[in-house]
């Protein structure tokens, strides 16, 4: 018992406050990008049912900030975790409950989806056709931004 505990602590390691998949050294503040391809459409990504934040509802790629990370950097990391996808054209379109949320493009090299394990599926939609079961929060700044810009988001 004694060594599976041992090699337990140094998987966590716990000497200086790391923790697998990184938990610990996230902050408060998460970067979501709306992902656009050419036919004007976002990457939507359905989250995976083990998840602790919204299992099984669709979602934006993005994630936490790290401990000094800025957020396009954030976004950068994690969309191309979470995808396997390059973005460009990054601008910052607002916030909200401490969710900086990005219009980008996906960049023309990549196309091929590589979905990590926080997701269990992707799809792209018009922006006016985000499903029911999409992330509420994220889900009303879009609708919100759409009213006070009156534009659609493309």
């Amino acid at each position: 018992m004694k060594p599976l505990l041992e090699n337990w602590r140094k998987f966590l390691n716990e000497e200086n406050g790391s923790y697998p998949l990184g938990e610990k050294d996230d902050v408060k503040r998460s970067a979501k990008a709306l992902v656009f391809n050419e036919d004007g459409e976002i990457l939507i990504l359905k989250r995976a049912s083990h998840m602790k934040w919204n299992p099984n509802l669709w979602d934006l790629p993005g994630g936490h900030l790290k401990e000094d990370e800025e957020t396009i950097e954030t976004l950068e990391r994690e969309v191309k975790e979470e995808t396997g996808l390059a973005i460009k054209n990054i601008v910052e379109i607002g916030e909200k409950n401490n969710i900086t949320i990005f219009k980008s493009d996906v960049s023309s090299e990549d196309k091929e989806i590589k979905l990590d394990d926080e997701n269990e599926d992707h799809k792209w939609v018009k922006p006016e056709d985000i499903p029911d079961d999409f992330v509420p929060v994220l889900k009303s700044f879009i609708r919100e931004y759409e009213e006070e810009n009156n534009e659609t988001l493309t």
